[in-house]
């Protein structure tokens, strides 16, 4: 038993004496006033958030819309969009290109032009694709 209290005695010295050491080091706290002042910039700094997280979930309601009437007005055009890689392969392409190139647009996507342009005219594409891409490109193509 003794050992058990010798242990807790111990451990209670350690806390006084550790508590001590702190109150040693510590400044003196913060005047009522100073306090108070900080406690009003964290107020104020909260409300600044609180506002700038309200007009960015009003950007993003913005930016969501503007989305989805860019994807209406892409899927829906009366003429056929694509989007190229540099290499000539179909990155997206609308339901208009989906009919002209007689092929469900899930199944343009990854294939390359060149598939739906007959060989005599590949030479020609290339040339365009190179100008387009690579800076040639000045006015009508």
């Amino acid at each position: 038993m003794k050992n058990k209290l010798g242990t807790l005695s111990d451990a209670d010295e350690l806390r006084r004496q550790a508590e001590q050491q702190l109150t040693n080091q510590q400044e003196p706290g913060p005047s009522a006033e100073s306090a108070q002042r900080l406690l009003h910039e964290l107020q104020v700094h909260q409300i600044e958030l609180e506002m700038q997280n309200e007009a960015l979930r009003e950007a993003r309601v913005e930016a969501e819309s503007a989305l989805e009437r860019y994807t209406e007005l892409y899927d829906h055009a009366p003429v056929g969009y694509a989007t190229f890689s540099r290499d000539g392969i179909i990155c997206r392409a609308n339901l208009a290109a989906g009919g002209l190139l007689g092929l469900e647009r899930s199944k343009l996507s990854r294939r390359n032009l060149e598939f739906f342009i007959e060989s005599k005219d590949i030479p020609v594409y290339r040339a365009l694709l190179s100008r387009v891409f690579w800076g040639g490109c000045q006015g009508n193509l």
